[in-house]
């Protein structure tokens, strides 16, 4: 009987095992920490991963280059390989209840290289490592990168070894699902951590525009949510400045407004909700601004974050160019509060005690809002963090509860021009109610900063300068994101081997 079991538990092991692992046999990939799995064995007590760098076809060269082993008695493990634009040798030994070792094939995978993450080419230099959070990966837009919190890369964009690294990714992060999902090229999508497509928008286009911009969420529910740009060409009559915008003929002229739609969308591409920043524009005070004021925004509003506070059924809409903060009803679309200044007839500054130029508008657990100020207006035009208490219902005057100046990193950590654009940002409350804030144009730092206003971590990407022998930054960080433990990350690792 015991040889009986024995011949059994050897056939399985090495016959399942060989046919069934992962990363696959001759696997390219896009990440430094990887999940290795096999099949479970019914008589196996432990499992024992082994990885050697470099590529082996024989067990005596591949043990003497082993620099990963773990044994356990799971049949699955993640591990950190060294190396992007490495070849790398593992195998799985399979160990019974008797003792009994039965070893697998040599398997080989590699990790692709990009310009992202090649350390002679791009960084994230660290400026102050962190003291909470040390688990912790950060989503960098402008080097379509996920790094640890020392800096370090460990995955990259899918493609962007090959493609046009001209195209850069915007809200980069991850979902609750266990999946990435990000804008490039004006259409939202969303991957496994392996690089599997698992849903891109394919249709149903709203008044035939499907430009996609500024933020694109999974939402809790297993909807879509995101914003696309729209435009609405109105006839002049002739000719009248700076009003025309596109010439239809040589006797006809039209205005463009440009607006948003704020959509809705099922994992079968249905539109299910939508809500028209020109339906607001109309009946709104907006609707009595003339079409000089209008210029002055070329007719955009500028719309520029989405949040859906998918519990009390409120989306928050903000508009960068009027420095005002919208709030939603769903599904209903009446619009409760306006946060910001109203409209005033010939007057040309829209000017709001807490905020200007926002980017990022979110809500915390508590009901409070919270955003990232460009603060163009201020003096000096620093950016700041601010936490605000959202007034009663039939009241929109806010109370400001919290305030953060950023720091602005000089010299040769980072780069300021005198009248620079701010442009972009972002911030995220972390479950301990710190936050995890990403500077934008021109700063471009990314740092965690507690409610005690003390920085606990921040970081620079960079991007060496090959002509002046030097390291500059990237020429944009537009929004990062934050996975906040182990965990989630490993929750990321396994679902890519799903299907």
């Amino acid at each position: 009987m015991y040889k009986i079991a024995l011949s059994l538990f050897l056939f399985l092991c090495a016959g399942q095992l060989t046919a069934q692992v992962y990363p696959k046999e001759g696997s390219r990939l896009y990440y430094r920490i990887i999940g290795f799995s096999s099949p479970v064995m019914p008589t196996a007590v432990s499992y024992k991963f082994e990885v050697a760098a470099g590529n082996y076809t024989n067990d005596p060269d591949f043990e003497k280059k082993i620099i990963i082993s773990r044994v356990g008695q799971d049949n699955k493990v993640i591990a950190e390989v060294p190396a992007f634009g490495a070849q790398y040798t593992w195998r799985v030994t399979c160990t019974s209840k008797s003792g009994s070792k039965v070893m697998t094939a040599l398997f080989h995978f590699s990790t692709r290289i990009s310009p992202d993450v090649d350390d002679a080419a791009t960084r994230l230099r660290v400026i102050k490592p962190a003291t909470k959070y040390k688990d912790a990966y950060v989503f960098l837009d402008c080097t379509h990168t996920l790094y640890d919190m020392k800096g370090k890369p460990v995955w990259f964009m899918p493609g962007s070894d090959e493609h046009n690294q001209s195209v850069i990714p915007r809200d980069l992060k991850i979902t609750p699902f266990g999946s990435v999902t990000f804008i490039t090229g004006d259409q939202p999508f969303e991957i496994s951590y392996s690089g599997k497509l698992l849903w891109h928008y394919k249709g149903n286009r709203p008044n035939q525009i499907d430009s996609f911009h500024h933020e694109f969420t999974h939402l809790q529910s297993g909807n879509y949510m995101g914003m696309v740009y729209g435009h609405k060409y109105d006839l002049l009559p002739e000719f009248k400045g700076k009003t025309a915008r596109n010439a239809a003929d040589s006797a006809k002229y039209y205005s463009d407004t440009k607006y948003t739609k704020i959509v809705e969308y099922d994992t079968d591409n249905h539109l299910l909700w939508q809500w028209s920043t020109l339906d607001y524009r109309n009946n709104c005070d907006l609707a009595i601004m003339t079409t000089e004021e209008l210029v002055g925004w070329d007719h955009d509003l500028h719309d520029n974050s989405v949040f859906f506070d998918e519990k009390h059924k409120v989306v928050y809409l903000s508009f960068r160019n009027i420095n005002r903060i919208i709030k939603i009803s769903y599904p209903d679309g009446n619009v409760l509060n306006t946060y910001g200044p109203l409209y005033q007839p010939g007057k040309t500054v829209w000017e709001n005690e807490f905020f200007c130029h926002q980017h990022s508008c979110r809500v915390s657990e508590n009901g409070n809002l919270y955003l990232f100020n460009n603060n163009v207006c201020g003096m000096p035009p620093q950016p700041r963090i601010i936490v605000l208490e959202q007034p009663g219902a039939g009241k929109n005057e806010l109370k400001k509860l919290w305030e953060f100046t950023c720091p602005v990193l000089l010299g040769d950590t980072a780069w300021m021009a005198d009248g620079a654009f701010k442009s972009g940002g972002n911030v995220l409350e972390l479950p301990d109610h710190s936050f995890f804030v990403s500077m934008s144009v021109p700063y471009a730092n990314a740092f965690i900063v507690g409610r005690d206003k003390k920085i606990v971590w921040s970081a620079l990407p960079e991007k060496y300068d090959a002509v002046n022998k030097k390291w500059g930054q990237p020429l944009e960080l537009y929004r990062a994101s934050i996975i906040t433990t182990r965990k989630q990350l490993e929750t990321l690792i396994w679902n890519s081997e799903k299907g």
